[in-house]
Parts: structure tokens; C-alpha cells; sequence
């Protein structure tokens, strides 16, 4: 039987993995920062679900001793699903917003792995990531989270460098999905178009197709073009983009008030 952690297990892709891997007959270890929500019950068993906030100083360790308790020694595929996000202009987000978007998006992944990558590595796993395909699109709006994903890209790629063949390293860039947290980061009701998102349970079957697979992409044929296109052109986009902004901002400069 499989082994799987995942985190943000409470609400969008996490939940839609957790219950997906658990329908295929793997043990399913969940990671959320409240309780076990009901809609898990059949697929996480309570003891087997930690309640951390990944935010928190001391979560990977917490984490650790949860695995120890319950003797888990080797974990097939840590899933670093995780995640919040903050909608609006830099200048106006405040400092205590910045630090949790850099300790969930970043730092919880990196120290997790730290102290779990001994157990993947007994059973010769996977570590996957889920980052953003905005990780190399300009977002304006959304500079740290989008920051945190192409730093998130980062680590990923320089793990894969350093585990060889041990571990398998991989990175899903999913678009905007159907998820609470266009809503959470405050993003304004009528900027938000959930008919246009995939859903959770959708890039949550391509993220485990991509696992078994063993390799990194992103999900959905228009995000694979855009992030070609960004990160094959990136002046061109960026150029593009100031300029479609600047025009919005002359616009807006016009208008009778």
C-alpha cells in the first residue's frame, strides 16, 4: 500500500488528492491548519490526519513527530499542495500578510522536505510540488504569491540536482482553479469567474497521472502554451504586459470623475 502526505488537505486540490488517492486504495496522511473536515472522514482516517499551520515556526517538526508516533518510516509521495494568496498592490499588503505568504508558499515546503526527505528516500519516492503557472507570468496583483511559486520552482529544480536518482522531484503548474482561495485573498467578487477554472478534482486526477508518470508539467493545454510562451519569451511578454497596464492606468486617468 502507498504512502502519501499531503498538504492542505482541508479544501480545493488537497482535498480533491486526498480523497482521489484514497479511492485507489493508498493510505492517505493529511495536513490541514483546522480539524479534519466531515467531507474526509471516509478517506482520512482521524489518526491519521495533523493538524498543523504550516505558517508556524516548529510546523515541519510537529509534522515529524505526527509520522514518528504513528511509525511511519518510508512515505511514497509527499504532495506540497499548501498554499494561501493575497490579492492586491504591494503597497498596500500589510508586513504580517507578506511573512505568512512566505512561510506557508516557501518556507513550509522547504523545511518539510528537510526533515521528511530521509523517509522518501527509504522508499526511493517522489516529492511533488504544486506551484503556479503564474510562476512565470507577470501577475500583477499578486507580485509575493506569484514570487513565492517561481521561488517554490527554484528549490525544485536545484533538489532534483542534489537527490539524483534517490528521490524524484516534480513540479505541477496547475491554472486558476476552483478553489476558496480566490475568495480568501480577496480578490474582488466580480474578478472572479469560476465557470472559466478547472475544477479540483480535474487537476487533481492530472497531478496524479503526472506522479505515477514521474514527470513535471503543467496542466491543461493553454496553461502549457502560456508557460511556454512566458518562459521562452519573457521580454516579450513582460514588455507587453506593462504596456497593457500603463494603457489601464491612462484610461483610468481620463475618466470624468
Amino acid at each position: 500500500m502507498q504512502i502519501i502526505l499531503i498538504t492542505g488537505v482541508n479544501d480545493g486540490i488537497g482535498h480533491a488528492l486526498a480523497i482521489q488517492y484514497a479511492a485507489s486504495g493508498a493510505r492517505v496522511l493529511g495536513v490541514g491548519r483546522s480539524a479534519l473536515p466531515e467531507s474526509l472522514a471516509g478517506s482520512v482516517h482521524s489518526d491519521d490526519y495533523c493538524a498543523a499551520d504550516l505558517g508556524e515556526a516548529g510546523a515541519a517538526q510537529k509534522v515529524q513527530s505526527f509520522l514518528d508516533a504513528r511509525g511511519v518510516t518510508g512515505l511514497d509521495v509527499i504532495i506540497h499542495n499548501a498554499a494561501v494568496g493575497w490579492y492586491g498592490a504591494v503597497q498596500n499588503q500589510s508586513s504580517a500578510s507578506i511573512r505568512e505568504l512566505l512561510s506557508v508558499n516557501l518556507s513550509a515546503p522547504i523545511t518539510l522536505t528537510h526533515a521528511l526527505l530521509p523517509r522518501v528516500c527509504a522508499a526511493r519516492g517522489a516529492i511533488a510540488f504544486v506551484s503556479s503557472v503564474h510562476s512565470v507570468l507577470p501577475t500583477p496583483d499578486f507580485a509575493v504569491y506569484t514570487a513565492t511559486k517561481a521561488a517554490l520552482d527554484g528549490f525544485a529544480r536545484n533538489l532534483r540536482l542534489e537527490v539524483g536518482n534517490a528521490v524524484d522531484v516534480l513540479v505541477f503548474w496547475p491554472g486558476p482553479t476552483r478553489t476558496q482561495m480566490h475568495v480568501k485573498s480577496g480578490i474582488p467578487k466580480e474578478k472572479i469567474y469560476p465557470e472559466r477554472y478547472a475544477s479540483p478534482e480535474a487537476v487533481a486526477a492530472q497531478i496524479i497521472t503526472g506522479i505515477r508518470r514521474r514527470r513535471s508539467q503543467a496542466l491543461g493545454p493553454i496553461n502549457q502554451v502560456l508557460r511556454w510562451c512566458a518562459s521562452h519569451f519573457e521580454f516579450l511578454v513582460d514588455t507587453a504586459m506593462v504596456t497593457v497596464a500603463r494603457r489601464a492606468r491612462y484610461e483610468k486617468s481620463r475618466r470624468p470623475l
